[in-house]
């Protein structure tokens, strides 16, 4: 795995700041991956009142999440399909047989990225480390709060289909990383760097602020059949 003072280093590189007038907001690109594929760059647009992720492309399928609504939509350009899912709701208590914790960590010699010393931040539910993620605390807060509130919609949706998954998939892990603290590291900043045992990763490769929005980009097509996420 790259090291954090290689990523952060490199990404101190490709900053950039917008000066443009009208509505502004900012662009992240971040490197993913999933287990068993290659690496693929994903395009965050973050406004006062949205966040659009996309492969880059303005005319190809997106995500598109309504923040003050709390509603997320998959878009799907090749059959004309989008997909609703309502974020509005409150999450269940944790059970008591689920100990989650969150270990910090800090490492001063690594580079300061505007300022802030970088956190690395380890879930861990009932004693098996789930996940971890570099946060870089009080920075890009605009995008940080649009990545919480997705976070946290996508958990109220995995509330109401908890019933119907399989016990043997209710892990420990799954639980805490899905559903009781999706947004364990969002909470506290944006990610530099983010990963899970199981081979998800997601590195931070650059970003502008202060860019000038095209309002567009947040609208939903005309003429798609709307597909509502199943409580199921």
């Amino acid at each position: 795995m790259k090291t954090v003072s290689s990523a952060l280093f490199g990404l101190l590189l490709v900053v950039h700041t917008g000066v443009n007038g009208g509505e502004k907001g900012s662009v992240l690109w971040y490197a993913e991956q999933e287990t068993g594929i290659e690496p693929y760059k994903v395009r965050y647009i973050v406004s006062r009142a949205f966040m659009r992720s996309d492969e880059g492309s303005d005319e190809g399928g997106f995500v598109l999440l309504d923040r003050a609504a709390q509603q997320i939509y998959s878009v799907v350009p090749q059959n004309r399909t989008i997909l609703h899912i309502d974020g509005r709701g409150e999450l269940p208590q944790v059970p008591p047989q689920l100990s989650i914790e969150i270990k910090r960590s800090i490492d001063e010699k690594v580079p300061r990225l505007a300022g802030q010393v970088p956190v690395t931040l380890e879930l861990v539910a009932n004693q098996e480390l789930c996940y971890s993620a570099v946060i870089v605390p009080g920075h890009l807060e605009q995008a940080r709060a649009a990545f919480r509130e997705f976070a946290q919609a996508l958990s109220i949706q995995q509330s109401r289909t908890l019933a119907a998954t399989p016990q043997e998939y209710q892990t420990p892990c799954f639980l805490s990383r899905y559903l009781y603290a999706a947004d364990f590291y969002l909470r506290q900043g944006i990610p530099l760097l983010d990963w899970s045992q199981e081979g998800h990763r997601r590195e931070l490769l650059e970003y502008q602020t202060g860019v000038e929005l095209d309002e567009g980009l947040f609208e939903l097509p005309d003429g798609f059949a709307m597909i509502e996420a199943s409580g199921q």
